[in-house]
């Protein structure tokens, strides 16, 4: 799969997901061409059938985002590239189900973003359902094994902010690192890059040096922007600059 370049602007997502900026998806273009970028992708977040969980499109707006986004990219042919995907969560029921090879049987669709915001349970149920200590203590391994489940799936072709897995935790430990180390040799092996988050950077807990000082020279890397809103694309720009630079 193409890889988004030093020049676009990668992870963009749109009103759909109930907690973005509520303007047409063409705002986003038009600002990317402002700042004399060359492409686009946008990675809204994926509906789920049922529609079970929230701060995301509904199954009814799929084929919607599909068809608005692919009329967008015609308009702009040769003008800047624009690309098509969705972020979503792996659920292993969700994939004996079928449902990844369904969004991925669009050919609109270019490809599926691993971004897991929460993780199946076992036993039943999600984390959210989890009470705060089992998920201050909990929540960072089944987020991360998730992740490797999803990597070994073949449905992902890159992960996004791979350290927010670790987002309730205080400090790290050999146990965090553990999780981490699966999922940088699943990232090398499969060729899957990891997404180095302008969102979770300069969060507290979300952005870890830690878990990206055990990265190994094979893998790769993007640069995500998780832009939710027109404002927040230069400010994240920026933050991109001074990550690549070492300035806080």
């Amino acid at each position: 799969m193409q890889l988004p370049n030093e020049n676009e602007l990668f992870h963009v997502h749109t009103f759909r997901c109930k907690h973005a900026e509520e303007i047409p998806d063409e705002e986003y273009i038009k600002k990317a061409l402002s700042l004399e970028k060359t492409g686009i992708w946008f990675t809204d977040h994926a509906p789920f059938p049922g529609n079970p969980f929230g701060h995301r499109m509904e199954m009814e707006e799929l084929l919607e985002y599909l068809s608005a986004l692919s009329e967008l990219k015609e308009k702009y042919s040769g003008i800047i590239d624009v690309h098509i995907a969705l972020e979503t969560e792996y659920f292993p029921s969700f994939d004996k189900d079928g449902y990844y090879e369904y969004l991925l049987s669009d050919s609109r669709l270019e490809f599926l973003l691993l971004g897991q915001h929460m993780a199946a349970d076992p036993k039943g149920g999600y984390t959210f359902n989890w009470d705060k200590e089992r998920l201050d203590n909990e929540e960072y391994i089944a987020l991360c094994d998730a992740v490797t489940g999803g990597l070994e799936s073949g449905y992902f072709s890159i992960v996004a902010h791979p350290d927010r897995n670790y987002r309730r935790c205080k400090v790290w430990t050999p146990e965090m690192a553990l999780k981490g180390n699966s999922i940088h040799s699943l990232s090398a092996k499969m060729d899957i890059p990891l997404e180095i988050n302008m969102h979770s950077y300069g969060h507290k807990n979300q952005f870890w040096p830690q878990f990206w000082e055990l990265k190994t020279e094979e893998e790769k890397t993007v640069f995500g922007l998780d832009i939710h809103a027109i404002a927040e694309i230069e400010e994240r720009l920026e933050k991109k600059a001074k990550f690549e630079t070492g300035r806080e």
